[in-house]
């Protein structure tokens, strides 16, 4: 039986690659979030993954749960930094809700987050990816750009791979946003400051653009 020679998954991928950095950087390296290190940032990751009852518990004002939920999330924080990234980089575990679905919940979420990780750094620069990434890339922004983008603007997606528009909520005008379909997801998750997109339109419809929300 010949080998299978296609490549991985972006999500397979983009676990590994971000596994790798977050142990190359440590957990004290800086992320484009403003309240978030390494640190942080990988624990968002394994409890969405692990735990998801431990990112409800800090809301439920009830204080036996969120003295139980920081107990809980405690004992994780308490193994090295190399024994909480290999929980990561071993994917869901077996009870997990995420698990079976993890190209759906996934792809966009470890490429985001990985550039949050990345371009915190002096001399970033994107990466290139190959043309198969960028297709699932622009699959999910096509399943979620309605949810991420909220603004009274139309707004047109142009990417290489087509276009995608966006009725605004409102009647504000219509820009064009362009960019490859990585460029505009992180652009739609929020990250103004280092999505390297180009915006088109009337000044007052890109005024209103940017008043309008992105992200989850």
């Amino acid at each position: 039986m010949a080998a299978d020679t296609r490549a991985p998954s972006l999500v397979v991928s983009e676990r590994a690659a971000l596994a790798d950095d977050l142990v190359s950087f440590g957990p004290d390296a800086p992320t484009i979030l403003d309240d978030w290190n390494a640190q942080d940032l990988l624990e968002h990751l394994i409890l969405r993954e692990r735990r998801p009852d431990l990112l409800v518990g800090p809301h439920v004002p009830l204080p036996a749960i969120a003295q139980w939920t920081e107990k809980e999330r405690a004992k994780l924080l308490e193994k090295d930094w190399a024994e909480q990234v290999g929980i990561f980089r071993n994917g869901p575990g077996r009870f997990s809700p995420v698990r079976g679905l993890d190209g759906l919940l996934n792809t966009g979420e470890y490429f985001v987050h990985h550039e949050d990780l990345r371009r915190a750094r002096a001399g970033w620069e994107p990466r290139p990816l190959p043309e198969s990434s960028e297709r699932e890339l622009w699959s999910v922004l096509r399943r979620m750009a309605k949810l991420l983008v909220r603004t009274g603007v139309d707004v047109t997606l142009v990417s290489p791979l087509g276009g995608l528009c966006l009725p605004g909520t409102r009647d504000q005008g219509a820009v064009r946003v362009h960019g490859p379909a990585s460029e505009l997801l992180l652009w739609a998750f929020g990250r103004d400051r280092v999505a390297r997109v180009r915006i088109e339109g009337e000044p007052e419809a890109v005024t209103a653009l940017h008043r309008g929300e992105r992200g989850i």
